[in-house]
C-alpha cells in the first residue's frame, strides 16, 4: 500500500509537470505503461520516424543509415517507427531488458539477416514463440504482430509481453509512465524506488573507498523518487528537459543543496586543472584565468536546476550551444579524472595501511618484521606477502601453501591466481596475480635479505623510513615470488614514477601512508628508503 501511495503521489506530481509544460488544453501522447512489468526500473521511448523527419536532422546521413541497417539487419533505418526500451531490476537471473521495435511496414522474420537472427530455430520461451539472436547468449526475438518485434533477454520476454496484455500487473514505473507525456522525440523515465535497496547496498560495500568529500552524496538514492529526461529537437528554447523528483519537498531541498555543492566542487577542480598550465602574472595570463573563471561560473549556472516543491528542473536547447557543451566536456573531464585519481589514491592508501598493520602485527608476534619464507640454508621460497597472510585474515589461503616448496612449484604456482584484493592496485594495470606493492630490498632497507629487521634496527626512525611503495606497472611481480623492486641510487624514482599519475603512495615504518609528488627530490627519497643512513630529512 505504501508503494502504491508513493507511486500515486509521483504520478500526481508528474502530471502537474505536464500541465505546466503544455497547458491544460493539450492532450499530449503519453509515455505509456504498455510493456512495462511490475519490476521495471527504467524505460526509454524514441520516436525514430519523427526524429528523421525533423528539420533539425535533415543534414544527417539518413541514406548511409538506411544502407547500413538494410545490410546488417534487413530493415531500412527509415522504416523504424518507434523504439521502446524497458529495463528490469537486477536480480538472481541476471540482466533483464527488452527492446520493443515498431515498424512502418509489415515484417517477415525470415527476411532478417541470418547472422543476426536464427529464424530457422523457433523456440518456446515462457509460452511465446521466439527466435534466438545470434551472438550474445540468452537474447531472443518475438514477433508480436506484423509490425511489432520484441527483442529481450529470455528471463524477461514473458514478463514484458504479459505486461502489454494485462496492464493491471504494472508497477510503480508503469504508473508514473501513464502520467508522463511523450510529446518530443525521446523520453526516458527512471523509478528510483525499486533500485534503492541495491544502490544503498552497493554504496555500503564501497563505503571505506569513498573519499570523505564525496560521502554526503551517498544520500542521493534516499532523496530521489524518479528521474525524467525529455528531448524535443524542434523546441529551440527548452527542447532538452531534466526533471528530478524528490521523495518529498524536504528531500528535494536537500538534493538541491547536494547538487549545488557538487557543481561547485567540480568547478573548483576543473578550474584548477584548466588553469594549471597558465603561468605568470602578465596581462594575457591574468585575462586567461579570468576567462576560465567566468566560463566555469556560467557552466555551473547552466547546470543548476530550479526547485518547485518536490521537483528539480533543468532545461535548455537540444540543438544549439554545441560549442558550450564541448567546452563543458573539456572543462569537466579534468575534474572527473582528478576525482577518479583521488579515489584510486585513497583506495591504494587503504591497501598499504592494511599491509602496514599486518607487518606490525607480525612484529608483535615474531619480534621482527616479515621477511621472505626461506629454507634452512637461506634459499628464498615465498614472498613476505605470503608470510603476512594470517595477519590479513587470509589464514586459509596461507595454509594452502606448501611452505617448504618454492613459489613456482607445481602446487604453489596454482595459488598465484588467488591473490588477495589488498594486493591489487585500483589504478595501475597489472596481469592477474601480479602486484605493484613492493618493499625496498637491501641491507640498508627495512627488508634485509640476510636477516630479519626489528624496530631497534631502524635507527633513522620509523616515521622517516619507507617500508613499502606502489611501483609503476612495468615493475609489477607475481605476489608470491620472493623478489622485490631494486632501487638505483642514481635514479631512485625510476621504479615509482612514469608520468601517468601525479605521484605515488609510500608506507612508512610507523604504519602511516604518505603521498609523494613526482617532483620529490631524488636525494630526499633515497634518504627515506634507508633505515640507518643518519640523514636529516626535513618535513
Amino acid at each position: 500500500m505504501c508503494q502504491f501511495k508513493s507511486a500515486a503521489a509521483s504520478v500526481a506530481v508528474l502530471l502537474f509537470i505536464q500541465a505546466s509544460s503544455y497547458g491544460q488544453t493539450d492532450a499530449p501522447q503519453r509515455l505509456g505503461s504498455q510493456y512495462i512489468p511490475i519490476d521495471a526500473t527504467a524505460t526509454v521511448r524514441v520516436s525514430v520516424a519523427e526524429v528523421l523527419s525533423s528539420p533539425q536532422t535533415e543534414m544527417y546521413p539518413v541514406e548511409v543509415a538506411d544502407a547500413w541497417c538494410n545490410e546488417n539487419i534487413g530493415v531500412l533505418a527509415s522504416e523504424f517507427d518507434e523504439v521502446k526500451v524497458v529495463i528490469g531490476a537486477p536480480g538472481p537471473g541476471g540482466t533483464m531488458f527488452a527492446l520493443i521495435v515498431t515498424l512502418s511496414r509489415d515484417l517477415d522474420v525470415t527476411t532478417l539477416n541470418p547472422k543476426l537472427v536464427d529464424a530457422t530455430q523457433a523456440i518456446d520461451v515462457d509460452g511465446y514463440k521466439c527466435y534466438p539472436i545470434v551472438g550474445p547468449p540468452g537474447i531472443v526475438l518475438h514477433a508480436k504482430d506484423a509490425r511489432t518485434v520484441v527483442i529481450a533477454t529470455e528471463n524477461y520476454v514473458g514478463s514484458v509481453l504479459r505486461a502489454a496484455e494485462s496492464p493491471d500487473a504494472n508497477g510503480p514505473l508503469a504508473k508514473m509512465a501513464e502520467g508522463v507525456s511523450h510529446a518530443g522525440h525521446l523520453t526516458a523515465l527512471v523509478a528510483v524506488e525499486p533500485l534503492r535497496p541495491m544502490l544503498n547496498g552497493m554504496l555500503q560495500m564501497q563505503a571505506d573507498k569513498i573519499p570523505p568529500p564525496l560521502v554526503e552524496f551517498t544520500k542521493v538514492p534516499d532523496l530521489l523518487d524518479a528521474v525524467l529526461v525529455r528531448v524535443n529537437l524542434d523546441d529551440e528554447k527548452s527542447g532538452m528537459q531534466l526533471v528530478m523528483l524528490g521523495t518529498d519537498e524536504a528531500a528535494a531541498e536537500e538534493l538541491s543543496g547536494l547538487i549545488s555543492r557538487g557543481l561547485e566542487m567540480g568547478r573548483q577542480i576543473g578550474l584548477a586543472e584548466a588553469t594549471s598550465d597558465i603561468d605568470g602574472n602578465d596581462a594575457v595570463s591574468q585575462a586567461s584565468r579570468q576567462y576560465a573563471e567566468r566560463l566555469s561560473n556560467k557552466i555551473v549556472a547552466l547546470l543548476t536546476p530550479t526547485r518547485d516543491g518536490r521537483k528539480l528542473s533543468l532545461s535548455g536547447s537540444a540543438t544549439s550551444g554545441l560549442a558550450t557543451q564541448g567546452v563543458l566536456v573539456g572543462l569537466l573531464l579534468p575534474a572527473v579524472q582528478a576525482a577518479r585519481q583521488a579515489a584510486r589514491r585513497t583506495s591504494s592508501s587503504n591497501n598499504l595501511k592494511m599491509i602496514g598493520l599486518a607487518m606490525h602485527n607480525h612484529h608483535d608476534t615474531h619480534r621482527a618484521f616479515p621477511g621472505d619464507i626461506k629454507r634452512e640454508d637461506g634459499t628464498p621460497l615465498l614472498s613476505w606477502r605470503v608470510a603476512i597472510l594470517p595477519f590479513l585474515e587470509q589464514n586459509a589461503l596461507y595454509e594452502a601453501f606448501h611452505l617448504d616448496e618454492p613459489w613456482d612449484s607445481p602446487h604453489n604456482i596454482q595459488l598465484v591466481d588467488k591473490m588477495p584484493q589488498v594486493y591489487v592496485h585500483p589504478g595501475i594495470p597489472a596481469p592477474p596475480g601480479f602486484t605493484v606493492y613492493q618493499r625496498p630490498s637491501g641491507e640498508d632497507y627495512i627488508h634485509r635479505p640476510s636477516d630479519a629487521v626489528s624496530f631497534r634496527d631502524i635507527t633513522d626512525g620509523t616515521s622517516n623510513t619507507i617500508m613499502a611503495v606502489e611501483t609503476v606497472g612495468e615493475e609489477a611481480i607475481q605476489w608470491t615470488k620472493p623478489a622485490d623492486v631494486a632501487f638505483d641510487s642514481d635514479d631512485p624514482l625510476g621504479p615509482v614514477v612514469d608520468g601517468s599519475r601525479p605521484g605515488f603512495n609510500a608506507l612508512f615504518g610507523d604504519g602511516s601512508v604518505r603521498f609523494f609528488s613526482n617532483a620529490i627530490d631524488p636525494n630526499v627519497f633515497m634518504a627515506l628508503l634507508t633505515r640507518n643512513g643518519a640523514e636529516i630529512v626535513r618535513p
